[in-house]
């Protein structure tokens, strides 16, 4: 017989090494039903635990071809053999377990929080019509120029006021990864740039570049700004799922509030300062 242990094999042995809705002992024997698959030294294997495993519910074969049941004895044999040794009563080994319960605990009730919320059309049209005012309907076209200290930065400027080419100085100065392209970074959002490129960007009019570096963390811009446009909104059909991902997500922010708000949450030891 192959027992090979695969991740997903290792995976699961830590869930059935909790011994989650199974008998407390191993000597423990239970009744066989329709449901029941094999019984292996008195603990049970049922076509749910094999659902489960597999996550397809409700397949018309639980056992199926790839050997899924015997994966499971398995599993089984070593979650028993792991108790016979106490690996279940190691401190490691309980941390472990705990955390895997508060996770999937935790993402059971979120999900089921999520599933039962619903939004009114009035609601939706509302955060659309917030979302539409907080962006920008206007795109900018620009190149850039992104040196490592403010004199290099100064000294493209002055180049410049030369009449040398962006694309060129760009191409041989810049290291961005936009410098073969000239510095084109193509049409973009205001909300796309970190502030102080777009505070820089909106201040220029087509066709002038910065006339005093432009400090970021990534370095110092000289910026030319090409062309600007207007853009409609996409309609709310296009983004009414987003809409309702972004209620969702505040609802659910907001129920975490609550839930904090309603505990009495201690801290006996604080880090030092």
């Amino acid at each position: 017989m192959d027992i090979r242990i695969t991740a997903p094999l290792l995976l699961a042995a830590l869930v059935l090494l909790s011994g989650c809705e199974r008998p407390d002992t191993l000597q423990e024997a239970v009744a066989p039903d329709a449901e029941t698959l094999v019984i292996i030294n008195g603990m049970p294997i049922t076509r749910a635990d094999v659902f489960a495993y597999t996550g397809l519910d409700g397949a018309p074969d639980p056992v199926g071809p790839e050997g899924v049941l015997e994966e499971l004895i398995n599993l089984e044999l070593l979650r028993q053999e792991a108790i016979a040794q106490g690996i279940d009563q190691e401190m490691e080994i309980q941390i472990i377990l705990r955390n895997m319960e508060i996770g999937l605990l935790a993402s059971e009730v979120i999900e089921r929080r999520a599933r039962e919320m619903t939004f009114s059309d009035a609601e939706i049209q509302a955060e659309y019509d917030a979302q539409i005012a907080a962006h920008s309907s206007v795109e900018y076209r620009a190149r850039h120029i992104l040196v490592d200290d403010v004199a290099e930065a100064q000294e493209v400027i002055a180049a410049l006021e030369e009449d040398a080419d962006f694309a060129e100085l760009a191409a041989t100065h810049s290291q961005d990864a936009s410098a073969p392209e000239g510095g084109d970074l193509g049409w973009f959002a205001p909300e796309q740039m970190i502030p102080a490129f777009t505070e820089a960007v909106e201040a220029l009019e087509p066709g002038e570049y910065t006339r005093e570096p432009v400090q970021t963390q990534f370095g110092w811009h000289v910026i030319l700004l090409e062309d600007t446009r207007e853009t409609a909104p996409p309609p709310l059909a296009e983004v009414r799922t987003q809409i309702e991902e972004i209620l969702q997500a505040r609802a659910l922010r907001a129920f975490m509030e609550e839930l904090r708000a309603d505990a009495e949450i201690e801290y006996p030891i604080r880090p030092a300062q």
